[in-house]
């Protein structure tokens, strides 16, 4: 009675696969795989695939795993490598964790009748890891296919002889250990192995598993493990050369503040927010606007919270890239009139040419930086090239490949990031409080933390174990990051820049202590005290703490402001300098409109296995 059930449902199963394979239009006529075993255990495989094409689709497609976990934790986990994939036809490659994915045919082109298809590819799942023997178990047809196939045929050559009674095949759905209706055959030199199967449904998958003595595959040299042995070594020396050029050419003298009563002689509040970070913010263009107030060269009018500038008299003894900023803002001026909205769109541009023209004024004997220690920084920033290329091939030196190129990129990657945030923080760290500093060091070790994370996934991606893949992306995460911070650090002042910067920084560090006292005596000497130092206060980002310490008198409006205000006071300025600023910076940012196209299983044991329990199968089709 139990054979009688069995055979129902194996016709049943049987009819259930025929109507399936009609029903995907497409029959397999004939499955032959060829392989060749390498002495150190690489399998190069080749699978001639006929197909019948009964309705028009695009071409064949082959999955082929690459991740095998082992409930044995005394066996660790094996991720296959898949390499020098060709086929007859056009193809693509996709891969995830577990399969790699084959898609051969074109994409925009269906076919129909009779097709062939070639494929092949090398396959490497590493030493074996068995103690006592060594073995080849691998699942010549997956249980993963779409329909039936017919008339499969194998050949295996070993690179040494193999023992018949050491041959085992198994055939029909997961776990069978029935070889009913394989044919095999082993040379006389025990070298080639043939056979075939007349055919196998969907689910049933066909396993050979031969086992030899203990060292039969040459072992894999583990070049990835040679590498990271010595990564951390050769990283320190990159290191220490990073720290050597930083001694040598790039260490600061100490800056010597003292307090200035007033600004630096010939320098504008342009200039100061140039010489405080040696870049060109909008800030640093909007303070201009109550310079130039302040000397005469423009009055500001605020209508219903809008505000029009009225253009006086030229900057006198102004340089060339302030009067050419003057000029400039005027541009767009109707009768010596100029409003907000003639800005927008328009001011961006001659902002962009004021960078270079003030960067420009500052070189040659008004260089800030050492010309010597600038081309030191570049020779120690070429540095990171160590950690990148020891990460990449720690990673993919046994199986070199695209995922080399992109994680030297990604360590490269990281470095440019990185040196943009150190730059951030070190051009304005002699006038960050402590909360400031402490924010940007933060910054930086969230970085390093988030690219330790991300770095680690070119390893699971190239098959390696995740603690591995961690330690080498921790490793050259920290060598990276320190290159990069003194290479930064290694653009040593000039003698002009140490100057430049310790008169900036004595009257700023003025405006920031001046006591009350102080300031009330100069008050009485000047009304106008308090506008002639704005400009600056704003520049330095001081501008609050300049207003608060007025907040006890109430001051005469500016004789270049006419609006709605009689009578000042520092909630009165403090709120048209939030307005005026906002609105400066909004027409210097707007970037124009550009016109179109300028946009930018192994087995765990002796004995025959069992069918789909080695290495390889997977499964295919047709799309």
């Amino acid at each position: 009675m139990k054979r009688v059930v069995l055979a129902v449902v194996f016709g049943l199963f049987l009819s259930l696969s025929i109507v399936s394979a009609a029903d995907f239009g497409y029959t397999i006529t004939s499955f032959s795989t060829d392989m060749t075993i390498t002495p150190d255990g690489r399998y190069e495989i080749e699978e001639d695939i006929q197909m019948f094409f009964s309705k028009p689709l695009h071409g064949f497609y082959r999955d082929i795993p690459t991740r095998y976990d082992f409930e044995d934790p005394q066996k660790p986990d094996i991720r296959a490598r898949v390499s020098k994939i060709r086929a007859n036809e056009e193809l693509s490659i996709n891969s995830n964790s577990d399969y790699l994915s084959i898609r051969i045919g074109d994409p925009d082109r269906t076919v129909t009748g009779l097709r062939e298809y070639r494929l092949s590819y090398h396959y490497n799942i590493g030493n074996d890891l068995n103690e006592t023997y060594d073995e080849f178990y691998f699942n010549l047809v997956g249980e993963y296919w779409q329909v039936p196939l017919e008339n499969v045929t194998f050949s295996i050559t070993f690179p040494k002889p193999v023992e018949a009674s050491a041959v085992w095949f198994t055939k029909g759905l997961y776990g069978s250990t029935s070889s009913q209706g394989v044919r095999w055959n082993l040379s006389g030199d025990g070298l080639r192995l043939t056979g075939s199967v007349d055919q196998l449904y969907p689910g049933e998958a066909l396993t050979v598993r031969v086992q030899m003595p203990d060292g039969y595959f040459d072992r894999q040299a583990d070049y990835q493990a040679v590498v990271a042995k010595f990564n951390l070594w050769v990283y320190l020396l990159a290191v220490a050369l990073a720290v050597l050029l930083w001694i040598t050419f790039g260490r600061d003298e100490d800056l010597i503040i003292v307090p200035q009563f007033s600004p630096p002689t010939g320098m504008s509040p342009m200039d100061i927010g140039y010489l405080i970070d040696e870049s060109l913010d909008p800030r640093d263009i909007t303070s201009m606007i109550f310079y130039w107030a302040d000397k005469g060269c423009l009055s500001i009018v605020e209508d219903d919270g809008k505000f029009s500038f009225i253009k006086g008299k030229d900057p006198v003894e102004a340089s060339l890239h302030e009067q050419h900023l003057f000029n400039a803002f005027f541009k767009e001026a109707k009768n010596g009139v100029l409003k907000m909205s003639d800005l927008q769109g328009k001011f961006f541009q001659e902002y962009q040419k004021m960078v270079s023209m003030v960067a420009k004024h500052y070189r040659g004997k008004r260089a800030l930086s050492n010309p010597v220690s600038r081309n030191m920084a570049i020779i120690s920033m070429l540095a990171v090239l160590v950690p990148a290329i020891g990460f990449a091939l720690a990673l993919t030196l046994n199986f070199v490949n695209v995922i080399t190129v992109v994680a030297l990129l990604a360590i490269i990657g990281f470095a440019a990031v990185f040196a943009v945030l150190v730059h951030l923080m070190m051009r304005k760290w002699h006038i960050r409080n402590g909360a400031g500093k402490i924010f940007w060091v933060l910054w930086l070790i969230l970085a390093a933390f988030v690219s330790t994370l991300f770095l680690s996934i070119f390893g699971l991606v190239s098959y390696n174990d995740f603690s591995f893949s961690l330690v080498e992306a921790a490793k050259a995460t920290a060598a990276t990051a320190v290159i990069v911070f003194l290479a930064v650090n290694t653009r040593k002042r000039s003698a002009f820049g140490k100057q430049s910067i310790e008169a900036v920084l004595g009257y700023r560090d003025f405006i920031d202590k001046v006591e009350i006292e102080k300031l009330k005596r100069m008050i009485d000497e000047d009304p106008e005290y308090y506008y002639h130092v704005l400009a600056f206060a704003i520049v330095l980002g001081l501008e609050k703490k300049w207003a608060k310490k007025f907040d006890s008198i109430t001051m005469e409006p500016p004789q270049w402001y006419m609006g709605r205000y009689d009578m000042w006071n520092v909630v009165v300025l403090s709120s048209m300098l939030s307005r005026c600023n906002a609105a400066l910076i909004s027409s210097m940012t707007t970037v124009p409109k550009s016109s179109p196209g300028m946009r930018f299983g192994g087995s765990s044991f002796g004995g025959g296995g069992f069918s789909g329990g080695g290495f390889g199968g997977g499964g295919g089709g047709a799309w």
